[in-house]
């Protein structure tokens, strides 16, 4: 009945319930070929702890005492998990990424060493509603896009947006990205608003060569109105300058409306500094001020933090407060703003009205378009010269729409961002700390190093209604065939829901499915999300991930473990030899494929490994003689050179070291038999050639394996390895190739 349960049972668990990546990518020889299957299949059907272990456990049954069934289950998971990977030749202490993206729903970004402006920067880009979905509808079709800027953004948002991992490393953005055709380093921070400027204008560059619309001007670019303002006569003047950003001092400012009332404000220019009026021919007494005259979509406000002493030759940091509102009312500092302040009084000297104080100015109801809300806080936490970068960013678009999250490199959490930690976290300036010393009633009064560096603000009107994501194949299918019906309810082929639904032949059902989908592709309803070479990059990530998640695990460590150690000890078993066999198989592949090669914290059964395999070999000269013949072998070769000497993790070189010895020990039971001992012996030897020498600061381990078969085998072993020159071997390694001057040393 086991073998019967078997054949239908171990197949499904492995592929649908345990191991469904791993077998998608092995179907298609590689990730790429899994191109038809949906990231929805990539899931297998036991998704939690508890049932994972439930599914391990029937496995183990399956394969209790049953060779056919522990065979079935062994060629699949070696072929699934454990065969060599080139890229991981002479890789140890490895562990590759094994977290989910975190509860929050989105991917964080890894620091390169001093990357995290990059970080702080890229996450508010991507939360801006609809602009990474612009960014990634454009398809880069240039014959090498790995060199382009652009192309690494729409790679890094097309992994933001559907990558399954806990972070997302732009290693390749790292290499070719300059700054102002400066070159980066990653351990050398810059300035994050230097960053958004220079990636911004190079990206809208691009996309101009490329003529498309410029995404990031459209969202982020204001005009400045440089006005010149006569008082003795009618005349005005204007020069319009573009930013992306209002760049506004932050020292003798409370709060961010007297730095806005503190940049309109102007300058009179008299007496011979007097403004020359090209239209009166003659010199006047002049108001020069700046003013905004467009408001852009999203209104960036740098707080110019940083500055230089030239006293002490230093940069140095403003940490002064300066509070900043969650709702801003941007009319006041605008053209029309201004030029009403003016109607309603004289311009005076300082370029605003006589009757106003300072951010106090008078304010009539607002139009809907002057309405900003904050999104997002850039945060700078440290000195001028070093500190890290940090976002507080609303969530506009997802489930979690109108909440705040902390997105600090690759840890995204949910922040509850409110009046009182706003001021905490951003606006700088000083704090007492809450420590109770009862012999010091007075606390010290510190400055805080953390404060807001970067605002986003959002207009109102564009927040409330957003650039909603491309809707997906099937939702616009179902949509197209909900509005079919409702705009046709007589049509013979949709029936009125009063009626009975009559039975519709496939071919008809097919027929109104082509109608709607050729209604979408004339709509563009059918858009990729993202260039297909970016989605299939993710998704071959994405697979790899989950494939490494479900083996790079405690729980499945010791499922293998189970399952090798399982009929060790059943000897009068008749088909012992092919169990064993099977089971050395097994654990040697595991253990040299990946056990070995990964991180310490999941190798912590390696001495039930080793009794699990001198316990084969001891009992099953089958077993042994297929490990013997696997060590000789190429590839059994270069493992142990590898392993043993090469390997600079010494847990691991012990443990090669005494499964090897648990080799010879078993060998020379079955000497007779097994000549194949003697070419083992021999391969061991060459070694003291070159490899040993070669790796002198690893050898211990190498001359620990001929020691203890020696002492616990004696004279047998002795005779044996002297048969084999082992002597003249070890003694020329410890002479050396120059034997010349042997005679004159004094050692």
């Amino acid at each position: 009945e086991k073998e019967m349960l078997g054949s239908s049972l171990i197949k499904p668990l492995l592929d649908d319930f345990l191991f469904r990546a791993s077998r998608i990518i092995l179907n298609s020889h590689s990730p790429a070929g899994s191109a038809a299957i949906s990231q929805q299949d990539f899931h297998p059907k036991c998704s939690t702890v508890n049932s994972r272990l439930a599914a391990y456990e029937v496995l183990v049954m399956l394969a209790d005492s049953s060779p056919s069934n522990l065979q079935i289950i062994t060629k699949e998971l070696l072929s699934m998990h454990h065969q060599p990977d080139p890229a991981l030749t002479k890789e140890f202490d490895y562990l590759p990424p094994v977290d989910s993206r975190s509860s929050s729903g989105f991917v964080g970004l890894r620091n390169g060493g001093a990357t995290c402006y990059m970080n702080a920067v890229f996450q508010q880009l991507y939360m801006q509603p609809g602009l990474p979905e612009s960014l990634l509808s454009v398809d880069d079709d240039t014959d090498n896009p790995d060199d382009s800027v652009f192309y690494q953004v729409q790679s890094l948002f097309g992994h933001l947006m559907e990558s399954k991992l806990q972070y997302y490393v732009p290693e390749n953005f790292w290499k070719i990205f300059k700054m102002w055709n400066k070159e980066l380093y990653v351990r050398e921070q810059q300035d994050a608003y230097e960053f958004f400027t220079s990636l911004i204008d190079q990206m809208d560059e691009y996309l101009k060569k490329m003529g498309r619309d410029q995404i990031f001007k459209n969202t982020f670019q204001g005009i400045y109105s440089d006005q010149k303002i006569c008082k003795d006569c009618p005349h005005r003047y204007e020069r319009e300058e573009a930013f992306m950003a209002l760049n506004l001092g932050v020292t003798s400012c409370q709060s961010l409306e007297i730095s806005l009332d503190q940049f309109v404000r102007g300058e009179v220019l008299e007496g011979s500094n007097a403004y020359y009026c090209e239209k009166c021919k003659e010199k006047r007494i002049t108001v020069k001020r700046t003013c905004i005259k467009s408001l852009p979509s999203v209104l960036v406000i740098h707080l110019m933090r940083f500055g230089f002493d030239w006293e002490s030759g230093r940069s140095i940091k403003y940490d002064e407060q300066i509070r900043f509102p969650w709702m801003l009312n941007m009319e006041p500092y605008t053209v029309s703003g201004m030029a009403r302040q003016d109607s309603s009084s004289e311009v005076g000297e300082n370029g605003r009205s006589m009757d106003q104080g300072g951010g106090g100015s008078p304010r009539k109801k607002v139009a809907l378009t002057e309405n900003y809300e904050l999104v997002g806080v850039i945060v700078h936490s440290g000195q001028a010269h070093a500190g890290h970068y940090y976002s507080f960013i609303k969530d506009r678009r997802g489930c979690g729409k109108g909440k705040w999250y902390k997105f600090n490199d690759t840890v995204i959490e949910e922040f509850d961002l409110n009046d009182e930690t706003l001021e905490y976290e951003c606006f700088g300036g000083e704090y007492r700390p809450k420590v109770y010393d009862q012999t010091n009633p007075y606390t010290d009064v510190r400055r805080r190093y953390w404060n807001a560096y970067m605002l986003f603000y959002q207009r109102v009107s564009d927040q409330n209604s957003p650039v909603l994501p491309k809707k997906s194949r099937v939702s616009v299918v179902r949509q197209e065939a909900e509005d079919l019906s409702l705009s046709a309810p007589s049509s013979p082929e949709i029936s009125p829901q009063s009626s009975p639904r009559p039975h519709r032949p496939n071919n008809d059902r097919l027929s109104i499915l082509t109608k709607l989908v050729k209604k979408g592709e004339k709509k563009g309803l059918f858009v990729e999300k993202m260039p297909v070479r970016i989605y299939q990059m993710v998704r071959d990530e994405n697979l790899k991930f989950m494939k490494n998640r479900d083996v790079y695990s405690s729980d499945y460590f010791s499922f293998v473990l189970s399952l090798a150690s399982l009929n060790a000890t059943k000897l009068k078993h008749p088909y012992y030899p092919c169990m064993a066999k099977v089971s050395l198989q097994l654990a040697i592949q595991f253990l040299f494929q990946t056990y070995l090669r990964t991180k310490k914290k999941l190798r912590v059964d390696t001495e039930e490994w080793i009794a699990t395999i001198e316990a084969l070999l001891s009992k099953s000269f089958d077993a042994c003689q297929w490990l013997v013949e696997y060590f000789i072998s190429s590839e059994g070769r270069e493992l142990i050179k590898i392993f043993l000497l090469e390997c600079s993790v010494r847990e691991v070189r012990v443990a090669v070291a005494t499964i090897l010895e648990k080799t010879l020990d078993s060998a020379l039971l079955y000497q007779d038999k097994l000549k194949s001992l003697h070419q083992l012996l021999e391969v061991l030897l060459a070694l003291l050639d070159k490899d040993v020498p070669e790796n002198c600061k690893n050898c211990a381990q190498y001359f620990f394996l001929f020691n203890t078969f020696v002492q616990k085998q004696g004279i047998r072993a002795g005779d044996l390895l002297l048969r084999h020159s082992a002597l003249r071997h070890m003694t020329s390694f410890l002479l050396g190739a120059n034997r010349q001057n042997n005679q004159i040393r004094r050692w």
